[in-house]
């Protein structure tokens, strides 16, 4: 009688995990995602998105005699490589850049050469995640972010064709370089097994040098000291198992 009790257990274990599985898999062609149990094994994620990126109390300043502006807004781009060791933790980096400031300061350009200026901002940042929610089709996350940004600087003469004497290069770029610090928070919803989309919220501190670069004309950085950053952003994200 004792020979018969183990085959029968094995086959009652199989035919009560076999509709679980069955279920599962009938779950995530039905674009739900993938149960939270298999996110214990590691896997890896890419996430590529807009936002937008504001500054509310920079005072944005290229000459200082000249007076300054408040604040700047800029679109930006964003992607994030994400290692996600477990169902509540994943480490990974990533880098933001924004091309289309909407503030400029005022200035006074070189007799006779009227020019033409540029900032871009670019952030490469090491993130921590913690997955407070993980469900089929929810996810929410909280974050710390720290790294390097890069703030850029250009004046370009308009007619490059000038008769005036120059040396060097037509254009200047004054590079200001510090570091960035802030939390952050986002949700992603499922949209298919290994794809979804996500929105993002973070805030931060930028550490500029306190004394803005100054180029050979008298041009100052555009920004300088501590920054206030705010980005709230939207991404679509790709899952891949390890």
């Amino acid at each position: 009688m004792t020979r018969w009790l183990a085959p029968l257990a094995i086959a009652s274990a199989v035919s009560i995990a076999a509709p679980a599985v069955a279920q599962e898999h009938e779950n995530e062609e039905e674009g739900m995602g993938p149960s939270p149990r298999t996110l214990v094994r590691p896997h890896g994620a890419a996430e590529a998105g807009v936002g937008l990126l504001t500054l509310p109390g920079a005072e944005v300043c290229v000459d200082v005699t000249q007076g300054c502006e408040t604040g700047d807004t800029s679109l930006e781009l964003h992607a994030w490589q994400l290692y996600r060791a477990s169902v509540d933790l994943a480490f990974g980096a990533g880098i933001t850049l924004a091309l289309t400031p909407s503030t400029d300061a005022p200035r006074e350009d070189p007799p006779g050469v009227p020019r033409d200026h540029a900032r871009r901002y670019f952030t490469v940042e090491a993130t921590a995640r913690y997955y407070a929610v993980v469900t089929r089709s929810v996810e929410t996350w909280l974050g710390i972010m720290t790294g390097l940004v890069v703030i850029s600087d250009r004046f370009t003469p308009q007619d490059p064709e000038s008769d005036k004497a120059l040396v060097g290069p037509p254009g200047v770029t004054i590079r200001t370089e510090g570091l960035s610090l802030g939390l952050g928070g986002g949700a992603a919803f499922a949209l298919a097994p290994n794809w979804s989309l996500g929105t993002s919220l973070r805030v931060g501190t930028w550490f500029l040098p306190e004394e803005p670069a100054k180029s050979p004309l008298g041009d100052e950085a555009s920004l300088a000291g501590r920054i206030t950053m705010f980005d709230i952003g939207v991404n679509v994200a790709y899952r891949l198992n390890l």
